[in-house]
């Protein structure tokens, strides 16, 4: 039998254009940053460059991917 355990993330918007994932303890997880004409960034709480994505929702399902 396998167990898969998931973490629920929490997406906040901070200032214009910026986005912070926390788990459910209100520990960071990523930070994604629009960037006007190249996307989005998505960068690990760690500072890792996770890669630019052209929308929001991609970008949002690459963290959640790794988590």
């Amino acid at each position: 039998m396998t167990e898969t355990l998931t973490r629920a993330l929490h997406w906040r918007r901070r200032p214009e254009g910026l986005w912070v994932a926390t788990d459910a303890e209100s520990r960071p997880l990523g930070i994604i940053t629009e960037r006007w004409v190249h996307g989005f960034v998505l960068t690990s709480r760690s500072g890792k460059d996770l890669g630019t994505y052209r929308s929001l929702d991609e970008a949002k399902a690459a963290l959640e991917a790794t988590v």
